[in-house]
């Protein structure tokens, strides 16, 4: 059977980035995969604003936690095949004992194929999705496993690849499963312009399909690296996108002075 692991970085990334997909390997394919689900954090810090600052932390990763095991329910993704790798919201690092650790965490798990947030040309510029993809990509790249498992990117400027779904499938699958994150909708919601933007776009490129999930497969064979190699424009929105405020992590105001105490003393 073939393996399926699916990146995230917070519990509620994956609904509208690759909830078709996903939905068809879990249920559409007859079970022909074995799907699972890890995520970096558990969204300690994602809600907007201080008047919410009393939910934040170890409250709120419960409630997020809670919520993603429904929304994988929609799937039939069982909650043992969800992971959880232990870095809090927001402070998900680039270095070698993250790298090390998924690392280690591709190992044990061996997928065949892997789907992570866009490592540098991505459209969401979060530090804990960049982050992610760019530990999965350098794991993977500097041959750290033994094995080179298919990496697809999601959340990128420019795809390759595209899955395709019907527009009803939008009211009856990507809202339900967004509506499951409730503390999210204030962010779901909004983003689902952009969401129904870029399925358009995408599905104009796939023959028969109106909307589609973008995505971006890279390679690693020597043969077709130039594959990889993006266009200027590509490299201009992703350096606009990387300046974009509103994708940080909003701590409380008691988190925000340890923070600065931390940087004073380095």
């Amino acid at each position: 059977m073939t393996k399926i692991i699916l990146f995230q970085a917070h519990p509620d990334d994956l609904e509208h980035k690759c909830g078709h997909l996903m939905h068809y390997l879990a249920i559409k394919s007859k079970k022909k995969y074995d799907i699972k689900i890890a995520s970096m954090t558990k969204g300690e810090f994602g809600l907007p604003g201080p008047q919410y600052d009393k939910f934040k932390g170890e409250f709120l990763a419960k409630i997020r936690t809670r919520e993603l095991f429904n929304a994988e329910k929609i799937h039939e993704i069982a909650t043992e095949n969800i992971d959880f790798l232990g870095y809090i919201d927001g402070f998900v690092p680039f270095n070698n004992d993250f790298i090390n650790k998924i690392a280690e965490y591709l190992k044990n798990e061996k997928p065949d194929i892997i789907f992570a947030p866009e490592a540098i040309y991505s459209w969401y510029y979060h530090m804990d999705h960049i982050n992610t993809g760019r530990a999965v990509f350098y794991v993977i790249y500097n041959k750290m496993i033994d094995f080179t498992p298919i990496l697809y990117f999601y959340t990128s400027l420019y795809p390759n690849f595209s899955f395709g779904f019907k527009k009803k499938d939008i009211k009856t699958l990507t809202y339900k499963l967004i509506d499951c994150h409730k503390t999210q909708q204030w962010l779901l919601r909004y983003t689902m312009l952009p969401y129904r933007l870029f399925s358009r776009f995408a599905g104009r490129k796939l023959p028969g399909w109106k909307y589609a999930e973008p995505y971006r497969r890279v390679y690693f064979n020597k043969k077709n690296l130039y594959k990889n190699k993006q266009p200027l424009i590509v490299r201009i929105f992703s350096h606009f996108f990387s300046s974009l405020p509103w994708t940080k992590a909003k701590y409380p105001q008691n988190v925000m002075l340890d923070l600065k105490d931390i940087k004073g003393k380095k």
